[in-house]
């Protein structure tokens, strides 16, 4: 028997238990129902039963509306809860499952915030991610099947994320969903996909790796490039894949090949760099191990110098471009071909034909490779630049002293050179900065960290404030020296801001070399009304606040009632409480503070 005029009957009683049994009266759609009702009821009597029930409640009285309401949903919802069927036609077959073992114990309560990340778009939805990855929510049966099609994700870091934390987490049980996702005409989620199957599977997935790669779509074939470097007989499908017409695909073949560094695949990189490829083939042949084939480009490259040399016009330009992409490609590997190297290196830096305005991306390229022979001759070659071409490569000959000459003859060399507005002075200048950057690159980083004390000449401090380089003699400052502390103290102005990191960095110096008013300049400055409005701070200032002596607390305090952010309150506020915990003892009262005690006291 239909149930259509039932289920119409029934969206017609919800519209009026919505609206209210008391507008039933005379309904018009209600009615309109009534005569297909009587025509049921011929065969089945109760759908009579049911028409004079809507009948009575469209002639009901308003006071009587809502018992006849009830009566005729009552009924009908008896008579549908006896229309409904549940069996299927046709002959029964066996479900195909993916035989995965994985658990359902997880609540769909807990499990939703995360299906809800996976299957939607919209911003927080990697957070939620992170959670679920910290708190294992997971690692459920029916997480699985979202989270591996979420690889096709358009923001990049869920799929990151996905590939390199969530699904290696489920192992092999990811392998049949995985293999079910995956369309090897498809894009960049269908990649991954490709190689999270090799990872799980290892030498089991080769054939559809070679699959990928042979047939696949741009995507997959990059991504199986990569994969098949790591097996044997894969070099001559490599080989004819560096000559295919796609670029990606020709890129990834030239880091398969440099991966397998055999003398076909040496010629064939060797060819490359000197074709329309070079560019591509830059990165993948400064990864290759074998030595041989940068020798050869060493060679080509001493070839391309001459040429140079003896051209002109386009001849000449292409010559210079190509002896370019020679010395980049030998980037890294300085250190082992430094005898085959420094002879052209200090062939191209001593030829005054060269030094010219056209060749100056060369020229440092040159320059940068020489440092990184990392040998006495090459540094003394370097050093000797030191004055040449108006300090040119001044920059370098100061790096390659560094390693070279003792502290006090580093200083004599270069102290009068970085002195002055000359573009040498600021190459010197840009130089020492970079020494003294990768000083402090092991440091933690929440501290004012300064050079190692015996590493520089103390000279350096007092010759860097004479020219006003700040940040330097910030890094250069050990000890209360009054040429060097009024110095600093001349770039606490009146307008200086407490929450600019140039004040807060001449700050830290006056408290770590043990300045006893650094105290009371911080206060001073906390004191300016710009210092109220901050709207975050930043491990600076965290450090000049744990820097303060214990007696200052109750000032410290006093000035977090003025701040405009409760946020930045809040946070000050745990290091004050922290600063009250220190025990009292002198060194907690000595300026300094205890920043790695109070941080194990906040966290």
């Amino acid at each position: 028997m239909s149930v259509n005029v039932l289920l119409d009957l029934q969206q017609e009683v919800r519209r009026l238990f919505v609206a209210g049994s008391a507008l039933a009266e005379g309904d018009l759609r209600l009615s309109k129902l009534l005569p297909s009702l009587r025509k049921a009821g011929e065969a089945a009597p109760v759908f009579n039963r049911l028409a004079d029930s809507a009948e009575a409640l469209l002639t009901a009285p308003r006071t009587e509306s809502a018992s006849k309401l009830l009566e005729l949903a009552s009924l009908l919802s008896a008579i549908l809860h006896t229309q409904g069927k549940t069996d299927v036609s046709g002959e029964l077959q066996p479900l195909e499952t993916l035989g995965i073992g994985l658990s359902t114990d997880i609540t769909f309560r807990r499990l939703h915030p995360l299906l809800e990340a996976l299957t939607t778009k919209g911003s927080g939805r990697l957070e939620q991610l992170r959670q679920a990855y910290e708190d294992r929510s997971y690692l459920d049966l029916r997480a699985l099947p979202a989270i591996c099609r979420a690889l096709d994700d358009v923001y990049a870091e869920i799929p990151d994320f996905l590939q390199l934390k969530l699904i290696p987490e489920f192992g092999s049980s990811a392998v049949p969903v995985l293999r079910n996702q995956l369309d090897l005409q498809g894009g960049k989620g269908d990649a991954r996909r490709l190689q999270l199957l090799h990872s799980s599977l290892g030498e089991e997935s080769l054939e559809l790796v070679k699959e990928a790669g042979s047939s696949g779509s741009p995507e997959l074939k990059v991504a199986a490039i990569g994969l098949l470097s790591g097996y044997d007989g894969q070099e001559s499908f490599l080989l004819e894949q560096s000559r295919e017409k796609r670029k990606e695909v020709r890129e990834a073949a030239y880091f398969a090949l440099s991966q397998i560094g055999s003398l076909p695949s040496q010629d064939r990189l060797f060819e490359a760099v000197k074709s329309k490829d070079a560019e591509l083939v830059v990165d993948p042949i400064r990864k290759c191990k074998a030595l041989d084939l940068h020798k050869r480009i060493i060679d080509h490259a001493d070839i391309q110098f001459d040429r140079y040399l003896n051209s002109e016009g386009k001849d000449k330009s292409n010559a210079l471009q190509q002896l370019h992409i020679n010395l980049r490609c030998l980037n890294g590997n300085g250190h082992a071909l430094a005898n085959e190297a420094f002879p052209l290196l200090g062939k191209l830096l001593a030829t005054d034909e060269f030094i010219t305005a056209e060749s100056e991306a060369v020229q440092e390229c040159a320059a940068e490779l020489l440092l990184e022979l990392n040998v006495e001759p090459a540094d003394r070659f370097a050093i000797g630049l030191h004055s040449a071409y108006k300090g040119k490569f001044i920059g370098y000959s100061f790096r390659a002293a560094y390693r070279q000459l003792s502290k006090a003859e580093l200083y004599d060399r270069y102290a009068d050179a970085i002195k002055g507005r000359s573009a040498s002075a600021k190459l010197l200048q840009a130089a020492l900065q970079e020494v003294a950057h990768g000083q402090l690159a092991d440091e933690d980083y929440e501290s004012a960290a300064a050079v190692p004390i015996d590493a520089w000449d103390p000279r350096w401090a007092k010759t860097l404030a004479a020219q006003d380089l700040t940040e330097l003699v910030c890094m250069f400052t050990h000890k209360d020296d009054r040429e060097v502390t009024t110095y600093l103290l001349s770039k606490l102005k009146d307008g200086s801001r407490v929450n600019d990191y140039r004040t807060q960095n001449v700050l830290l110096t006056l408290f770590r070399i043990g300045y006893k008013e650094a105290p009371e300049l911080f206060m001073g400055l906390l004191g300016n009304k710009s210092s109220r409005s901050f709207y975050y701070i930043d491990w600076r200032m965290k450090l000049l606040f744990s820097s303060m002596p214990k007696s200052y607390v109750l000032r410290l305090r006093a000035f977090t009632e003025v701040l405009t952010y409760a946020a930045v309150k809040n946070e000050l506020l745990e290091i004050i409480e922290a600063m009250e915990a220190l025990p009292d003892e002198p060194a907690g009262e000595s300026g300094k503070g205890v920043w790695a005690w109070i941080k194990n006291k906040m966290y």
